[in-house]
């Protein structure tokens, strides 16, 4: 049957890639030398990447981005409290945590995936590697685009967006969504499904151009999350932590749970910027000065899945950041190309977190952990890019940057400790000093092929957690990843073909990962000896006709704990690292007719992928594909599209979680239909 649905679904719709003009975004993909471009990419959330960036990987704990994951070529962050593995900068403006990464994406004019070390050009700096994304600027007219969309489980999806003029001086850029559905999961105890989503937000920039060389630009983001519980359902085949007659309690379904709390998670994400630009000529100054503040408030999880009221979590968590940043550049078309700048960065964790869990017989602990944790940073980065023979450009960079971090933390318990003896409060600093050099060369073989290389060394600093009650465990070390890359690309004359083939080698020491404590509750981070990763990547674009569109992609990786001792002392080396699939694979097939209508077809691959250090079976997820296909129309002023995903129904899970035999399953088939209007 899943054969049949495929053939008809490919040859009625096609697609996997909306049209940026059906108010999508616009996804690019690249480096510092410049990738083969995936265009027009129908993704509105970072984990929908997962299989068509070679290298990328994305674990999505649906909780609107608190407790995901996000890596490249091996580096990551840790769930809660660790830096982040790669970074995001969107209009310039950095993020902190991964936790508080937007997790739906704005009308994007591109996303630039920057792989490898990136500290030597930007004010954030992420191991693996950087998220760049842009929102369009202001139109010399005016112009507005409006998208309506409904499909499965009720879902409403609206966008609209506005630009244009003021007057001679002033012009804006605004633009709003509203996202919600019902849920996909249902509650067999509750009569209904409690996983609804609901997701608003809201991108207005101001700008003003007094002169050709100056501009200033005043910006403000909200995003607001409003959704029912986390996609949390009891893993088949898996014997419940919580023992036997728990475990003959549970619904062992993807999509259904017996859970006696509905769940929430609400997130409230603000951020406030002045962007100054002035040209003199001969270099180009930058000024970014920026607050975000991000707010969960709370996260209300089941963690036994059952009816009965054995052990719950709930937790808030606020995240303010201020960020400024000078850069200054040069003409980027002169001999040496260069880049100083001057980064500083404060960030601030506070939070209250609620564990209920049985002690014995009808007693259970009730415990409230109260943290929080500051981080300062001042770096300097520059890069010099330069041609000393015909063809050869070579580069060279360096990032120095200071990192001071504190702590303070308590935990109570209303009985007194009664049952369970509470640890001291405590307080603790820690402060590093880092050097992060890089080198690279690229080549130009003839007109169309180019051969490049770079090695870069980079440092995630050190810190703290707050879900330790032992001292001795609540402060990981910095994590060093030395990264050398290769590769060739090529690009047809008439633009025709295009392709890249790259290959890396890393060694990561002090790697960061999260262990959770046998026998407790204690959740930390810790740090394993040493993490070798190997890979291969490759991307396509082929147009052999006119209207016709090809790209594919593809990236195998090793990755895996070299030197590593267990929370429980066992020796782990020559184990996967968690999180981090073995493969990725995508392609994408479009078609534009000449009356205007458009077909897409497309698959992404991804391999296998566990979810603990110890390569457990039962915290593994098999490789999966997904298909997803559209048909439409694109005419002057307004367009129309029928759509379709996972047409397959496969089912997968985007995250496991070992501590309560729990995973969240991947999105179901969903059917819809999008129209737009331009005006």
């Amino acid at each position: 049957m899943k054969q049949i649905k495929f053939c008809v679904c490919a040859l009625v719709f096609g697609g996997l890639l909306q049209a940026q003009d059906l108010l999508k975004p616009l996804v690019v993909e690249g480096d510092a030398f410049g990738n083969v471009a995936v265009e027009a990419l129908d993704a509105e959330r970072v984990n929908e990447l997962l299989g068509y960036l070679p290298g990328f990987a994305s674990v999505a704990s649906d909780s609107a981005g608190y407790g995901d994951i996000i890596g490249v070529r091996g580096s990551t962050n840790t769930l809660f409290f660790g830096g982040a593995g790669v970074a995001m900068v969107v209009d310039d403006v950095p993020y902190g945590d991964v936790l508080g990464y937007s997790t739906e994406f704005f009308d994007l004019e591109s996303f630039t995936l920057h792989r490898g070390p990136q500290g030597s050009r930007f004010a954030r700096n992420g191991v693996g590697g950087l998220m760049e994304l842009r929102t369009p600027g202001p139109t010399k007219e005016h112009e507005h685009g409006f998208s309506a969309e409904y499909g499965s489980y009720n879902l409403t999806h609206l966008r609209f967006r506005s630009s244009g003029p003021l007057d001679k001086d002033w012009s804006y850029a605004f633009q709003t969504y509203l996202k919600e559905r019902d849920g996909f999961v249902d509650n067999v105890t509750l009569g209904r499904d409690t996983d609804t989503r609901e997701q608003f937000g809201t991108l207005g920039s101001l700008y003003y151009n007094p002169s050709e060389d100056l501009e200033v630009r005043f910006r403000l983001m909200y995003e607001r999350t409003r959704d029912g519980s986390q996609r949390l359902s009891a893993l088949p085949g898996v014997t419940s932590a919580f023992g036997d007659f728990v475990d003959s309690q549970l619904v062992k379904d993807p999509f259904k749970v017996a859970s006696n709390l509905s769940g929430v998670t609400e997130i409230d994400r603000f951020q406030l910027s002045m962007h100054l630009d002035q040209d003199f000529g001969w270099a180009n100054l930058k000024s970014i000065t920026a607050y975000s503040n991000w707010k969960l408030g709370p996260n209300v999880v089941d963690l036994d899945l059952t009816a009965f009221d054995l052990s719950r979590s709930s937790i808030r968590h606020e995240q303010n950041l201020f960020s400024q940043e000078f850069r200054l550049q040069s003409d980027q078309d002169a001999d040496v190309r260069w880049l100083s700048g001057l980064a500083y960065l404060n960030k601030d964790n506070q939070g209250v977190a609620n564990r209920v869990f049985p002690l014995f017989y009808n007693i259970s602990a009730n415990q409230w952990t109260r943290f929080d944790i500051d981080e300062e940073s001042v770096a300097l980065f520059g890069n010099v890019q330069w041609d000393p023979v015909e063809n050869l450009t070579v580069e060279v960079g360096g990032r120095l940057e200071s990192v001071d971090n504190s702590i303070s933390r308590s935990k109570t318990d209303p009985s007194g400790g009664l049952f369970i003896p509470l640890p001291p409060a405590f307080a603790s600093e820690s402060n590093g000093v880092y050097f992060s050099p890089s080198l690279g060369a690229a080549y130009a073989v003839s007109s169309e092929t180019s051969v490049f290389a770079r090695t870069s060394l980079s440092y995630k600093p050190q810190g703290f957690t707050a879900y330790s009650d032992n001292a001795a465990t609540t402060e990981f070390d910095e994590e060093q990843s030395l990264e050398t890359e290769i590769g060739v690309r090529y690009q047809s004359s008439d633009q025709s073909v295009g392709a890249e083939l790259r290959g890396y080698f890393k060694q990561i020491d002090d790697y960061q990962l999260n262990q959770s404590v046998p026998m407790g509750t204690d959740f930390i981070i810790a740090n394993a000896d040493r993490v070798e990763a190997l890979g291969v990547e490759g991307e396509v674009i082929w147009k052999p006709v006119s209207g016709l569109t090809v790209q594919a992609s593809a990236g195998w990786n090793q990755i895996e704990f070299e030197q590593h001792i267990g929370v429980a002392g066992a020796d782990l080396a020559g184990n996967d690292v968690p999180f981090l699939p073995e493969f990725t694979a995508g392609m994408v097939v479009r078609y534009d007719f000449e009356n205007g209508f458009f077909a897409q077809t497309g698959v992404r691959s991804v391999g296998a992928t566990f979810f603990d250090e110890t390569n457990n079976s039962d915290y593994r997820q098999g490789s999966y594909e997904v298909l997803d296909a559209q048909l439409g129309y694109q005419g002057d002023s307004w367009n129309a599209a029928i759509f379709a995903s996972n047409l397959l129904d496969e089912d997968y899970y985007n995250f496991m979680n070992n501590s309560i035999s729990a995973g969240v399953a991947g999105d179901p088939e969903m059917y819809g239909v999008r129209v737009g209007l331009e005006f």
